[in-house]
Parts: structure tokens; C-alpha cells; sequence
């Protein structure tokens, strides 16, 4: 049973969507957007129902909005702003999809962004990692192997078949994977500026897998759901 939150939540997300002309998108769109609309405008994270929305629809778009949230910071919700400004202007000049709120609409084209943008902070480590982060304790595989699909015969938690396992709800909230070149004023404030190792200094060619594959670090990024 849903929450008094939550029936506003859907009922407010289905008005936001034939607002903007897109009434065909699944309702989780139209949340998505008031959740960013209201972050921006409180310039707090999303909380109770809108917290747990994103947790199971878009982590990365959540990431991102916490930390605007977190750096106390004026200067990163004006980034978000700058950023749905584009998409508004670009909306305008180009006469497309006129609507009754084109900011929500634009709010709409920059969801993908702010999610890209998410998933580099939630990929991005939060300090190096040392040696000993990668050591395996003695007797660990064979705990593992016990506790697992060998061992224990009666044992349940360790199965990989199809009856051990619960497939993951699909996410309704689609966004297209997209690339995004943050600018300084982003790169500062979502605490992106600065390279978690020696390593990601160097914008160079370094392989990227054990098929020898290369990858350029630099400052465009892709991101989104994964």
C-alpha cells in the first residue's frame, strides 16, 4: 500500500508528463523531474519516498543530487541550473515540443546528464586503495566454496540456478546512456577536479583490460544507469 507521499508523488508525476507533452512516459520520468525540480529549488537531497524512488531507479542521478546537497555550496545547484538552462534554451530557440512547463521539459532532456554525472562520482574511488585491500585471507575461498554451491548440501544461499536466484525488478526510469564534459564550475563542486591517484593524473593512453583494449583518460565521461 502506498503512502500518502507517494499518491501525490505518481499523481504530481503524471501532471508533470502531459505538461510537457510527454504523457506517453512511464509516470517514473514525471517523479524523476519534480524530484530534481524540488531538490533544486529547497536545494536539499530527496528524502523519505523520493530517496527510496531513486535508490531503486537511479542511484546515479541520486549520487548526483547528494552531492549538491553535501557540498553546501551555492555554486553547485547554480551548475544544475546552468545546466537545465541549456536544454531550456535550446528548447526555445528551436521552437521544439512547445508545452505548458517547458523548465520541467528541460529538466526531462537533462536527466540523462545529471545521471552521467552521478555515475562518475559514484565510480570515482573515495581514497586509493592499498595492498591490503586486495590481500585474500587464508581460508577465505575455502569459506567461501562451504558457504557457497559446495559444502553444506543443505545449504541454500549459495545457489546460482535459476531456482536460487530472484531476478531484479527492471527499472522503469529508462535514461539513454549519454557523454558528458563537465564544466570548472562542476568539476569543483562536485569534487571532481582533483585525480584520486597519480594514476588519473596522467591523461594518457592505458589499457583497459585484460584484452589490451585503450582508453584516453580526459574529462569526457559516459555514465547513466547501469
Amino acid at each position: 500500500m502506498m503512502t500518502t507521499g507517494e499518491e501525490i508523488s505518481w499523481t504530481n508525476a503524471r501532471a508533470i508528463l502531459h505538461d510537457i507533452g510527454m504523457a506517453h512516459l512511464d509516470w517514473a520520468h514525471g517523479v524523476a523531474v519534480n524530484i530534481v525540480r524540488q531538490c533544486q529549488n529547497t536545494r536539499h537531497r530527496p528524502t523519505y519516498h523520493q530517496q527510496t524512488f531513486l535508490e531503486a531507479e537511479s542511484p546515479a542521478l541520486l549520487a548526483y543530487l547528494e552531492k549538491l546537497a553535501s557540498s553546501g555550496d551555492s555554486v553547485g545547484w547554480r551548475t544544475l541550473r546552468d545546466r537545465v538552462q541549456v536544454h531550456a534554451d535550446t528548447l526555445r530557440d528551436s521552437d521544439m515540443q512547445p508545452c505548458r512547463r517547458p523548465w520541467l521539459a528541460a529538466i526531462w532532456h537533462a536527466l540523462p546528464e545529471l545521471a552521467a554525472i552521478g555515475q562518475s562520482i559514484l565510480d570515482k574511488p573515495s581514497k586509493p586503495k592499498s595492498v591490503a585491500d586486495f590481500e585474500v585471507m587464508p581460508g577465505s575461498a575455502d569459506t567461501d566454496s562451504a558457504s557457497g554451491s559446495g559444502g553444506d548440501k543443505k545449504g541454500s544461499a549459495g545457489k546460482t540456478g535459476s531456482a536460487g536466484t530472484v531476478a531484479k525488478p527492471s527499472s522503469r526510469l529508462k535514461l539513454p546512456i549519454v557523454a558528458v564534459i563537465l564544466t570548472e564550475a562542476e568539476k569543483k563542486a562536485l569534487g571532481l577536479d582533483k585525480p584520486a591517484s597519480d594514476a588519473d593524473a596522467r591523461d594518457e593512453v592505458t589499457p583497459d583490460g585484460p584484452d589490451g583494449t585503450n582508453h584516453t583518460s580526459g574529462q569526457t565521461m559516459s555514465g547513466g544507469p547501469k
